[in-house]
């Protein structure tokens, strides 16, 4: 897919297509066809990396789910979100942000109220680095490769999500 752009508030540019939040589901699947998989509430496209969470019949939430080797490689503000190292993107949301940020996830995830963005990553850097030093106390030697993996859950995001305006502020 070319370029793939996330507009905090407003919705997704998809190449030359564009999904804004509050469209109808009819109105989605004009312009980027019948949904992979329907589970729940939600609509999956391209092999599960795109999210579209409904409320009734609007997009309420728009997620990437493929993260740094998913086929789906969304910008946002100018950066490559599954690119750009984890501390980085989190300054740049916290700064376009403005506001209160819900950190009550421990660093696995945040959710920057004012602009509706959502992040989360699998792991978080002071685990990797418990999980080495654990597997060494039990006479296990992590390959340099495990490590790499590891620490690449931990400094990368491995989704992005957008939704409407209080989308994380909802009851």
């Amino acid at each position: 897919m070319n370029e793939i752009v996330l507009l905090p508030l407003e919705g997704v540019i998809l190449g030359d297509k564009k999904i804004n939040l509050g469209m109808s589901v009819d109105e989605v699947k004009k312009v980027i066809g019948e949904p992979e998989t329907v589970h729940n509430a939600s609509l999956y496209y391209f092999g599960n990396e795109l999210r579209i969470d409904l409320d009734g019949d609007k997009a309420e939430f728009i997620e990437f789910l493929g993260g740094a080797d998913g086929a789906l490689q969304p910008a946002i503000y100018g950066v490559p979100a599954f690119k750009t190292g984890a501390d980085e993107l989190y300054s740049l949301l916290a700064e376009k942000n403005g506001r209160e940020i819900n950190v009550s996830e421990n660093g696995y995830s945040y959710a920057f109220l004012n602009i509706s963005v959502g992040v989360y990553r699998e792991s978080i850097p002071g685990n990797v680095e418990e999980m080495i030093a654990e597997a060494e106390r039990d006479g296990f030697t992590m390959s340099a490769e495990d490590i790499a993996e590891e620490r690449k859950k931990a400094e990368f995001w491995a989704t992005i999500g957008i939704g409407i305006r209080e989308y994380y502020g909802k009851s």
